[in-house]
This record gives C-alpha cells, sequence and structure tokens, in this order.
C-alpha cells in the first residue's frame, strides 16, 4: 500500500511528460522525441536549429542538431547535451555552444529547463550567423559585407566564385553534350544528363545565374598562379616521358579504340548505292594448255 502511494506520488512530481508536450506544441513536427521503455528510463528528445531570420531560409547559413538525453531523476539531474550534424560551424564553435548550453542547464537544476535550453540554441546560431571556414573554390575566408550564398547541401561559396565555377562548367557540360550527340549512334550506353554539380559532395545545385554574376567580387584579391622553375622543369619532363611512351604505343588512343570495330551505315548505305565498278581478271594462261610443252 505505502509503495503504491509512493510510485503515485513520483508519477505525480515527474515534470518531464507534461512538459514535452508543451514543446510539442510550439515546435510541432520540429520535435522529435523517443520516449524511455519505463519511467525509469531517459528520454531522447531531438531537434534541428537555425537562426532566427523571419523564415528566410536562404539566410540561414548555420545550423545544428541539438539533442538532449533526459534521465530520469530530471529536472533535479541536467539532461546530457549532445551537438549533432553542424554546419557552417567550426570546432572551436561547436565547443563553445555546447559549453553555453551545459551552463543554463546547471543553472536551471530543479526547474523546467528544455524550453530554455532550445532557444538558448537559437539565440546563438542567429549572433554566429555566418559561416566559419573559406570558400572552396577560392581558399578565401568570409568577411563581414561580403557576398556569400549556400547551396541546398549547406556548403558556402562567395557568390562570384561560384558563378565563374558555374560558367566553366556549364561550359564543359555543353562540350561534352557535343561529343556525346556525334557518338550517339555507336554508344555503348547512353549517359544521364547531369547538370552543375556542387563542387564538394557532387549534388546538383539549384542556382541563378544572373544573381550570382551581379554579386561584388571578395574583398580579397584574386592571386594569379605562376609556376616557379621546378614546376615548369618537372612540366617539361612530364611531356617529354609522355611524348616518348606515345612514339612507342605505350598511349591507348580511347577514340581509336571505340571505333576499331566500328561501321559506319553511312558508309554501308553508300557502298550499296554506289558499288566499286567490276573489273575483268584474266587468268594466267599455263603452258600446257595451249599445247606447248
Amino acid at each position: 500500500m505505502a509503495a503504491s502511494a509512493s510510485a503515485t506520488a513520483g508519477e505525480e512530481d515527474w515534470v518531464l511528460p507534461s512538459e514535452v508536450e508543451v514543446l510539442e506544441s510550439i515546435y510541432l513536427d520540429e520535435l522529435q522525441v523517443v520516449k524511455g521503455n519505463s519511467r525509469s528510463s531517459p528520454w531522447e528528445i531531438s531537434i534541428t536549429l537555425h537562426p532566427a531570420t523571419a523564415e528566410d531560409q536562404d539566410s540561414q547559413y548555420v545550423c545544428f542538431t541539438l539533442v538532449l538525453q533526459v534521465p530520469a531523476q530530471y529536472p533535479h539531474e541536467v539532461p546530457q547535451i549532445s551537438i549533432r550534424n553542424p554546419r557552417g560551424l567550426s570546432d572551436e564553435q561547436i565547443h563553445k555552444i555546447s559549453q553555453a548550453l551545459s551552463h543554463v542547464a546547471e543553472a536551471g537544476l530543479g526547474t523546467a529547463m528544455l524550453y530554455e535550453l532550445i532557444e538558448k540554441g537559437k539565440e546563438i546560431l542567429t549572433d554566429n550567423n555566418i559561416p566559419h571556414g573559406q570558400c572552396v573554390i577560392c581558399l578565401y575566408g568570409f568577411q563581414e559585407k561580403e557576398a556569400f550564398t549556400k547551396t541546398p547541401c549547406y556548403h558556402y561559396f562567395h557568390c562570384h566564385c561560384l558563378a565563374r565555377y558555374i560558367q566553366h562548367m556549364e561550359h564543359e557540360l555543353q562540350a561534352q553534350g557535343r561529343e556525346q550527340e556525334q557518338q550517339r549512334q555507336h554508344a555503348a550506353a547512353k549517359q544521364k544528363a547531369v547538370g552543375v554539380q556542387c563542387p564538394v559532395c557532387r549534388e546538383p545545385l539549384v542556382y541563378d545565374l544572373a544573381s550570382l554574376k551581379a554579386a561584388p567580387e571578395p574583398q580579397q584579391p584574386m592571386e594569379l598562379y605562376q609556376p616557379d622553375a621546378e614546376s615548369l622543369r618537372q612540366q617539361a619532363e612530364r611531356k617529354r616521358l609522355y611524348q616518348r611512351q606515345q612514339e612507342r604505343g605505350g598511349i591507348i588512343d580511347l577514340e581509336a579504340e571505340r571505333n576499331r570495330y566500328f561501321i559506319s551505315l553511312q558508309q554501308v548505305r553508300e557502298g550499296f548505292l554506289n558499288p566499286p565498278l567490276m573489273t575483268p581478271t584474266f587468268l594466267p594462261t599455263h603452258p600446257s594448255a595451249t599445247g606447248l610443252g
């Protein structure tokens, strides 16, 4: 009887279910909850956080998934805080975010703190809504007031740099398309056309080239590559080696090999329409055939 009363009192003192219910009403489908199998099992609460940008997703350059392992003794024991799948954040920033959230949890010990932890994470992202790292095209970091963009796969580039890359790739794809068109009749397999891809992860890009081209150049000047004497020497050596291998038949011409057994339908058709002229062929006369011996 006493044990039953104690268990009932414990259930009444357990604030986690009601707190999670409130969070679900606020964050709706954004919040993911994995409930424990029993009262003594921890719950896992996760939500992907973005900066507050008035629902303008194109202006959200950083994000991470906040995972809270809520123990059975909550709120008298703080949740275990994890940051997963960070985008646009350095290791140092992730460490500072984790520390800041831990301080919030310690300060709220004994009270409901899950909502405060989530909002604190959003606040930190809003204050640090500039991607950390370098533009992988120009290899310069991002400076304030520079025009940069984020791809759907959360990779970051200066708008000017990405525009140049897209223009280059479009020209390459057009050249490849013309070459494939010429070889389409005897190609072993047709390759599916692929558009411009992210230079980091090869995901297809969705872009507005005119808008990217209109962006100003990065503040850091572009440095033209100037090969040194050693690089030029190695380049000349490789060219000499290539020519020697080519002279000795050590370089396989892929185009020649591809067309090695190729018979053009045009050539066959012309052969039927314009057959070669038949000319008489005379066998040599054998001496015995004339009776001469």
